[in-house]
């Protein structure tokens, strides 16, 4: 497969020496409500199922679980080193994929999944296109996307670590990122033909947990480039990763917004008996 364009798009670089972690944090915060919805989706025994942007597997591997020696998993990324562990399941293929510019095959997955991958591409509706033309008939297509506007709302203050958020969220957005994705999810999936449905869900974070983590990580990477800018200086930065690690704190994360639409006929293993 060829290399990616050398583009903005993607705000995290794949090869940071701590991004195996702040993928591992991000499933701490995220994973729950994932894995439940796509349990009330009914994927089970002898579905056949992609996973796009599979990040360190974590989601892959209950799909495995679910779908059995039946089914199959294809997981995809632009860095799969750290889905090697996927090897042992036979039921499961790693492989590098750019939903940038590479098609997926064509009405081969009665699940197509993405958490956090659309909001920092351009191009979004090719990159659904892509996608629903990969469902069989029947077939759902589950997008999970974010809204930022709530990240860091707090008890302590109405503006506890606001500056941090609108210093470190505003360079995303120069890099590509959407902060209002999980909305242009809906409507992408609606522009493209599929019946859908759409809701949000926020999690509370305790400050020095392993989802309180994921937002030090954030911040960690982001600091040189808000240094940079002269958005904040180091000492603000020390300061606020001290706020994330006190247990006394508490903040709302994003909303993570979950679309489910439906490509027409029968659903689920069914359509391929």
């Amino acid at each position: 497969m060829t290399s990616p364009p050398a583009q903005r798009e993607y705000v995290f670089d794949p090869v940071w020496e701590k991004e195996t972690e702040r993928l591992r944090t991000n499933e701490a915060i995220w994973d729950p409500g994932t894995l439940e919805r796509l349990a009330a989706l009914g994927v089970g025994p002898g579905w056949r199922c992609l996973e796009i942007g599979a990040g360190s597997g974590s989601v892959a591997r209950w799909l495995a679980d679910r779908v059995g020696p039946a089914g199959h998993v294809l997981a995809t990324d632009l860095q799969t080193d750290r889905l090697a562990a996927l090897a042992s399941l036979p039921q499961v293929d790693a492989v590098r994929h750019d939903l940038r510019e590479e098609d997926l095959p064509e009405a081969a997955f009665d699940l197509v999944h993405s958490r956090m991958v659309l909001q920092h591409l351009p191009e979004r509706a090719a990159a659904v296109d892509r996608m629903v033309r990969s469902l069989r008939p029947g077939g759902v297509l589950f997008l999970e996307d974010t809204d930022s506007s709530t990240l860091f709302r707090s008890a302590v203050s109405e503006d506890f670590l606001q500056d941090v958020r609108a210093a470190g969220y505003g360079l995303m957005r120069e890099s590509g990122h959407d902060p209002r994705g999980g909305h242009v999810d809906l409507q992408l999936v609606l522009a493209a033909g599929l019946e859908a449905t759409s809701e949000g869900r926020a999690v509370m974070v305790r400050g020095g947990s392993d989802q309180a983590r994921h937002y030090m990580l954030w911040l960690e990477f982001m600091r040189p480039r808000i240094v940079g800018a002269g958005l904040l200086d180091d000492a603000r930065i020390d300061e606020a990763l001290t706020e994330m690690a006190d247990p006394a704190h508490h903040w709302l994360s994003q909303v993570l917004i979950s679309t489910v639409g439906g490509k027409g006929g029968k659903g689920g293993a069914e359509q391929g008996r």
